[in-house]
């Protein structure tokens, strides 16, 4: 079954289970977190950009050290572990359909979810899009200060040494 749709899918009952087993039973020991933003594809990991990070991360041996994040509508937030987990494979949310109550609903799941993840990620760090960039900075606002690396397969590079330096 494919979920589609705009702001009422932050209320479908398997949206709202898993987001509730993240909060409930999700655990990562990593020292990194990295918030990177949903794309179109489903796994998230078939899409260009999520591909070069993915292959980052394997080529220089930072899997072990930093816990990968999507964030994104209606799902609010997937570990790259559960990527493949229905239905953070099967719905189609554009982020254009993201109405007022749905932002607000976006904002206030991801801020407890990061209430959770301070105490498992001594540092944190964005690379996503503007839209879901300003979506994780305004649900971080006074729990911690992410460092932003800017949303573009030129600073791949930038992020990769930030990572590195962070260890």
């Amino acid at each position: 079954m494919r979920l589609c749709g705009a702001d009422e899918l932050f209320f479908h009952p398997d949206v709202v289970s898993f987001y509730n087993n993240i909060i409930d039973n999700w655990y990562s020991n990593k020292k990194i977190a990295l918030l990177l933003g949903c794309s179109m594809h489903k796994p998230y990991s078939k899409s260009f950009m999520h591909k070069k990070v993915i292959g980052l991360l394997r080529k220089h041996g930072l899997d072990d050290y930093v816990q990968q994040y999507i964030i994104g509508e209606p799902m609010v937030v997937v570990p790259r572990e559960l990527e493949n987990i229905y239905p953070a494979t099967s719905y189609d949310f554009h982020p254009s359909n993201l109405g007022e109550l749905g932002r607000n609903i976006l904002i206030e799941r991801l801020r407890a979810f990061f209430k959770k993840a301070i105490k498992m990620h001594e540092r944190f760090v964005v690379y996503a899009p503007n839209h879901h960039k300003k979506i994780i900075l305004a649900a971080c606002e006074n729990l911690f200060e992410p460092i932003v690396i800017p949303y573009t397969v030129y600073r791949l590079p930038d992020l990769l040494n930030l990572l590195k330096y962070e260890l």
